[in-house]
């Protein structure tokens, strides 16, 4: 067997740190913290650092420390420094994020698969992909891998945004409790962002961790009152050396009041305030999840072997209530142009109650065959079942009565067969790896409430390929090609005689990554996504439809550069380009929605004396927010064009006290420092109209570790 083999070497390390040796690799855990095996037999191996540089894909990791130093407040306002990612903030709290990656729709987040530790976060992975529920906060997270290609063989369906994996903090070695607390001020409206956990090891084999997050209290608008709450207990039992079982069980509630877009006029007037009273969000999950590893070794037709199985359960329900505008009750012929037009009085309250049951289990393999042309096997099947129940209720404002709009019901039973061999040529300088995803995906529609139903059988081959080779220690190429699949949405199967097609991608990369030293990178990307049957809503129709072919393709820049002179000072950058096209139907030629041609990020973090100071800002250009493009804002606002914006955070940190195992940590930031105003388009409940984006706001943290 050749050890030296880069290949083996990883393998190797593997096995180490379950063994409960601790990685020395850059931005890894500190010594008195155990180090995850977030997902073993992965692609995206432990979400680490030191993986990227040899990553036959476009990759960006967010580490604890540079998610504190530019002044997050939130997952999705922290992903604005990864090129290629858009969002829109719908409530300043992070509860409900919209996430676009390279154009793609950001509405509820439902073309990027997000993951917690190697787990699906969605709903349901194939019915209801959009993060209309989002267990999880970003004080519970450690740091955030961005993937945007050369995971879908292993990572599907869905993936054509890429795949998000938020990996939660680490158990520490020796028992340690911590206690945090984030004040957010948004003028007269304060946010309280509460964090506290314990845990560590009880005995050699066994480690369990405690942790429990709460924000609660008022964004930048009226009509935001929020509360949410995040539980969640860990454990870690090392069987024996080969063997380990990690187990997750957390429980999720939020509430939250919507402040909704508005209309043009009122806007002017005073974007903070709110013209929908009644809208409102509450959502709770229960979810479950066991990952165990049995290291093999060599067991004679490989010379390592590792066999996983991944299994999780989650029982969901959410709710949004909104102000509806029914025209057909308009008895001065004055009709709006849309129910949600926020000069009208609302005829109506409508709700949309739905319940999930989603389980699956993914048992896995890797071989690793040492030899002139090394192989490296990845092997897997994943089963999940969904039960959804989808509601849509009308109650009139004024006889007070209840009507059932709509009565659905989906059913899935889906079956996927994945194999990937990366195989090394050249002592592994040069890899290639082909890989075979098959969907199997049988979904049963049901309208209860109509008395029809439709039975959606899905299956596709989705095959992959990447390359990847290494010039030398400092210099990486890498390209890849993958076909993804997302299976049309419950929300989507409407009206009856309409039944859309599943979206099928292929997307593109290439790129080069230069890492001369462990805290100076640069990666260039070129990427291009071609879609096919692309679903989208069209708001004219106030329908989704099959739109046929569109294109996105463009360019990312990003890296990192630390002065040999002033290694105190990290300056980070990133950009991107991105082209977008309906290359079908009747707005042939047209961009895409949202979707900002140009993207700049930049930071500059620097240690004075123990002291962390950190300066981040955006730039997104202008956007069109409807299909046919139009510039001039219509009288409901639900088109127009959609103006650039920047915004610059500051933040300071530093450790006022720190003896044995007790620190005490205080942090001061500023969001939107220059108080620059800008808005995104309403979307889903409240699509009519500008949503204001937050201005500035002041934050105090502070943290005690015991």
């Amino acid at each position: 067997m050749n050890t030296n083999s880069p290949r083996f070497k990883r393998k190797a390390l593997s096995l180490a740190v379950v063994t409960g040796l601790i990685s020395n690799y850059a931005q890894a855990a500190e010594p008195e913290q155990i180090e995850k095996m977030v997902v073993t037999a992965s692609v995206l191996g432990n979400s680490e650092v030191a993986e990227i540089r040899t990553y036959e894909g476009n990759r960006s990791i967010m580490t604890s420390e540079v998610l504190k130093k530019t002044s997050a407040r939130s997952i999705d306002t922290a992903l604005q420094q990864i090129p290629g990612i858009k969002i829109s903030d719908e409530t300043g709290t992070g509860v409900l994020p919209n996430v676009s990656v390279r154009g793609l729709d950001g509405s509820r987040s439902g073309y990027s698969q997000f993951l917690l530790d190697g787990i699906p976060m969605t709903l349901a992975p194939y019915g209801h992909t959009g993060q209309s529920l989002f267990p999880a906060s970003l004080e519970m997270i450690d740091r955030i891998d961005v993937v945007r290609g050369g995971a879908a063989v292993q990572y599907g369906p869905n993936n054509v945004g890429g795949v998000i994996n938020l990996v939660s903090k680490p158990i520490p070695e020796q028992w340690k409790t911590s206690l945090n607390e984030r004040m957010t001020f948004f003028g007269d409206n304060t946010l309280y962002d509460t964090y506290l956990s314990t845990g560590g090891r009880v005995n050699k084999n066994v480690a369990v961790r405690f942790s429990a997050n709460f924000l609660s209290g008022e964004s930048f608008r009226d009509h935001s009152d929020t509360d949410v709450q995040n539980w969640m207990v860990q454990t870690d039992w090392k069987i024996n050396d080969n063997q380990s079982l990690e187990t997750t069980v957390q429980y999720y509630d939020a509430e939250t009041e919507l402040p909704g877009a508005l209309n043009t006029e009122a806007y002017k007037e005073d974007s903070t305030q709110s013209l929908r009273p009644n809208d409102e969000f509450a959502a709770d999950t229960t979810r479950v999840s066991m990952k165990y590893n049995h290291l093999l070794g060599d067991i004679g037709i490989a010379d390592y072997a590792e066999f996983d199985i991944i299994s999780f359960v989650n029982q969901s329900k959410r709710n949004f209530a909104w102000d509806y505008y029914d025209a057909s009750e308009d008895t001065d012929g004055d009709v709006s142009a849309s129910w949600a037009d926020t000069r009208q009085d609302a005829t109506d309250l409508r709700s949309s109650p739905r319940e999930f049951t989603v389980y699956g289990i993914e048992p896995r393999a890797t071989l690793y065959i040492d030899g002139p042309v090394s192989q490296d096997w990845i092997v897997g099947v994943r089963y999940v079942n969904e039960d959804i129940s989808y509601q849509l209720k009308q109650t009139d404002n004024n006889s007070g009565e209840t009507a059932s709009i709509r009565n659905w019901h989906m059913g899935t039973n889906a079956m996927a067969y994945y194999a990937s061999n990366k195989l090394g040529f050249f002592n592994d300088s040069l890899t290639v790896t082909p890989g075979l995803r098959y969907e199997d995906v049988r979904m049963t529609f049901t309208n209860l409430g109509g008395g029809y139903e439709q039975n959606n059988n899905v299956r596709e081959i989705l095959p992959g390929l990447t390359l990847g080779y290494e010039f030398s220690d400092r210099w990486f190429s890498y390209a890849n090609a993958q076909k993804s699949l997302r299976t049309p949405q419950i929300s989507q199967l409407w009206p009856e005689e309409q039944k859309l097609d599943s979206e099928i991608s292929w997307n593109y990369e290439t790129g080069v990554r230069f890492t001369p030293t462990q805290n100076t990178n640069l990666n260039i990307a070129l990427y291009r996504i071609d879609f096919k049957n692309k679903i989208q809503y069209d708001s004219d129709q106030s329908e989704f439809v099959n739109i046929g072919e569109t294109r996105s393709q463009g360019v990312e820049v990003e890296g990192q550069f630390s002065p040999q002179a002033i290694p105190e000072l990290t300056l980070r950058g990133a950009y991107n380009y991105l082209d977008t096209e309906q290359l079908d139907g009747e707005f042939s030629g047209n961009e895409l929605p949202n979707a900002s041609k140009h993207q700049i990020s930049a930071s500059a973090l620097y240690d004075y004396r123990g002291v962390d100071l950190g300066l981040m800002a955006y730039y997104y250009s202008k956007s069109f927010s409807d299909l046919g493009n139009t510039t001039e804002e219509n009288s409901t606002g639900t088109v127009g064009q959609l103006p650039a914006y920047t915004v610059v955070n500051f933040t300071v940190s530093t450790e006022l006290y720190n003896k044995e195992t007790q620190s005490l940590t205080v942090a001061l930031g500023v969001n939107n420092l220059l108080d620059n105003e800008y808005y995104f388009r309403g979307l889903d409940v409240s699509p009519a109209g500008r949503v204001a984006a937050p201005g500035r706001s002041f934050t105090l943290d502070l943290g005690y570790d015991f």
